[in-house]
């Protein structure tokens, strides 16, 4: 792959990993609001709210990390599998 090439797949990586952000950002928002925000009367939120909001946020962000760390250590299995496999295809002849 030529370093065009490269780049091209680094911008289009960031770009995934920025609307991946933003649905983390978005489904974060409306569920921990969901949950958390009850009463409408007050312009601010209730200290009540304001905790819940913050456990529910660091719950969620939590809860990703967990999920993303955990599909990269089955990716990086995966990619171990398939070298394997391949240095097996590659030392028997047919």
């Amino acid at each position: 792959m030529d370093p065009a090439q490269m780049g091209m797949n680094g911008v289009a990586g960031m770009k995934y990993n920025m609307r991946a952000m933003a649905k983390l950002y978005e489904s974060l928002s409306k569920s921990c609001f969901k949950k958390c925000v009850t009463r409408f009367s007050q312009p601010d939120l209730s200290v009540g709210e304001l905790t819940c909001v913050d456990r529910c946020t660091l719950k969620f962000i939590s809860t990703a990390q967990l999920v993303s760390e955990g599909m990269q250590t089955a990716h990086e299995q995966e990619m171990k599998q398939q070298q394997a496999m391949q240095q097996l295809g590659q030392q028997r002849p047919f």
